[in-house]
């Protein structure tokens, strides 16, 4: 299958290649400008991966809409969770896989709030609240007299419906181990039990179960975050002296720098429109680097060659000429695969779906960014060395 027949097109690319680099560097500044304000406060929507919280498998052993599920943990407090269809339930059953965006059950503001509400009820009493949003579902009170276990549990379960955390009225304490002391610890239900338990109340009928649980901390979140970024710097490099050993060090810069302008583009349209992203938006990130590398080789490689064929002709004019013979194929690999992700993009749903809009965006800029960033800067540095050699 061919578009144009070999011959018949004849655009010059290289002739508009100010005009396109100028377009490029206006799209990756507002891109990277776009990450680092929702960065800075605060909106970007950091998956569980790189933020931190917990995973729920919950499976039914009837059919349930996950409307309802998707309400019963909003109903929680859990405002950012996310569900999806597992796909794992057999005929007639269903199962979700829950994210929570934290591993507690208390956030920092419940925390405040049963800290004012606690200090309240023992005035004058409360020498210390410890609450840590890292250390799971519990919390420490000191007193500064000698109060019993059972009247602080009492206290707790008279501010379970006033607080709206009806956890509250079933925790466990552990008391002082040692004479003079006043801090008890107090351990909550966890978030997975929770869910299950709410669940349960909802729908009695169906027998809700949590078929698993993973948790991802705050600092592991961190980490993650990190090594993503590492990830792709290492990839980078390795591009660099890839081209550098595989062409020259002229062709090598104008890769690299197209493989940061479709990686910033694909990360600043996830920041813009707040779309998740987590270690899936990272393996997409990654295909796209790499996609987008293959079609410049391919272009390098035809350049490469056209200049062994047209030695006497200006390298603008070879780059066009190659460019133009290689067209057919840019195209046609790039709507091929851009068909085949078609059904993930309207079909799929929760990660799949978010990769599938990553590679759709990655691959369309990146065959963009093959032609007017790798191959135009190519011709840019070429005249820039030049300029630079003595008469």
């Amino acid at each position: 299958m061919e578009f144009f027949k070999p011959g018949s097109v004849h655009i010059d690319f290289m002739g508009k290649r100010k005009a396109f680099l100028i377009i490029s560097l206006v799209m990756w500044l507002s891109c990277l400008g776009v990450f680092v304000v929702r960065y800075l406060n605060g909106s970007i929507n950091w998956g569980i991966d790189f933020a931190g919280g917990t995973v729920v498998d919950l499976e039914f052993e009837k059919n349930v809409d996950i409307g309802a599920v998707r309400n019963l943990v909003a109903d929680l407090g859990y405002k950012k969770a996310t569900i999806q269809n597992s796909g794992l339930g057999q005929e007639g059953k269903a199962a979700f896989i829950i994210r929570i965006e934290r591993i507690a059950i208390l956030s920092p503001e419940d925390a405040a709030s049963l800290e004012a509400a606690l200090r309240e009820a023992y005035p004058d009493g409360i020498a210390r609240f410890e609450y840590d949003r890292d250390g799971g579902d519990q919390f420490g009170v000191t007193f500064t007299s000698l109060h019993s276990a059972q009247e602080l549990k009492d206290i707790l379960a008279g501010l379970a419906e006033k607080l709206k955390k009806p956890d509250l009225a079933t925790v466990s304490i552990r008391a002082p181990t040692r004479e003079g002391e006043f801090r008890y610890q107090v351990l909550m239900t966890g978030v997975a039990a929770q869910i299950e338990r709410a669940a349960a109340k909802s729908f009695p009928e169906a027998k809700p179960e949590v078929r698993k649980v993973e948790f991802v901390g705050p600092e592991v979140g961190e980490k993650l975050r990190l090594d993503a970024l590492l990830a792709m710097l290492y990839a980078f490099v390795g591009i660099l002296v890839y081209i550098a050993f595989r062409f020259n060090m002229l062709f090598a810069p104008g890769a690299v720098i197209a493989l940061v302008h479709d990686a910033f583009i694909v990360i600043g349209m996830f920041a813009l429109f707040g779309l998740e992203m987590n270690l899936t938006f990272l393996a997409a990130v990654l295909t796209v680097i790499g996609y987008s590398i293959n079609d410049t080789i391919v272009i390098y490689d035809r350049i490469r060659e056209t200049m062994g064929r047209l030695r006497s002709l200006p390298l603008d004019q070879i780059m066009n000429t190659a460019l133009n013979e290689v067209l057919n194929r840019t195209i046609l690999t790039s709507l091929t695969t851009e068909l085949a992700l078609l059904g993930l993009l309207f079909m799929g749903f929760g990660e799949i779906r978010d990769f599938a809009i990553a590679m759709t965006i990655g691959i369309v800029v990146g065959t963009y960014s093959s032609i007017y960033i790798a191959s135009a800067l190519t011709l840019q540095f070429d005249s820039l060395a030049k300029k630079m050699k003595p008469a």
